[in-house]
Order: structure tokens, then sequence, then C-alpha cells
């Protein structure tokens, strides 16, 4: 979600706080319509309270149980982490 977020954060902002718990059922439809187009592996590109729990049991719940989870991690020790931020215009500008 960061592309679409002045702040940069991968949530929903409401003076200046992600609110984690809101962003959860937008993060879920995102991941159920990739999962559905066919999509293998799920990246979310962050890791707040709860968020890989939460599409760990939506994707089961639907019936995705072999749709994987890809670690922020691995994703954030690559070299298109840094592109991709810079493409987009996003680095975080607090709370990074």
């Amino acid at each position: 979600m960061d592309p679409y977020s002045s702040d940069g954060h991968d949530g929903i902002v409401e003076n200046g706080e992600i609110l984690n718990d809101e962003t959860l059922e937008v993060l879920g439809k995102m991941a159920l319509a990739h999962a559905k187009a066919g999509a293998d592996i799920i990246a979310p590109s962050d890791m707040m309270d709860g968020r890989i729990g939460y599409l760990r049991n939506l994707l089961d719940e639907n019936g995705f149980t072999n749709v994987s989870l890809m670690s922020y991690t691995a994703k954030y020790a690559s070299a298109f982490y840094g592109p991709f931020r810079d493409a987009l215009g996003s680095a975080p500008k607090k709370g990074e």
C-alpha cells in the first residue's frame, strides 16, 4: 500500500498514525486477489503486528494452503528493494 501513501508506509494512516487493525482487511483482500489470480507467493512489503498470521489464516480459510508468504527480510536484503523505493518515491518519512 505504500505507493498510495504520502507517508510511504504500508497501511491506512490517519493523523500520522498507522491504523494496523484497519489495514488488515485491505491487505487480506489484496492477498486473496493475488492468490485467486494464480500467485504462488504473496510477498507483503511490511511486517507490522499480526499481518503475516492474519494473511496466512485468511489464505488457508479460502483454500490457498499452498500459496507461500515470502519473508520481508528476504526481500529487504535483495538488490530490488532500493530501486523499488526510489522508483515509487515512497521512502517512509518517519518511523522506518
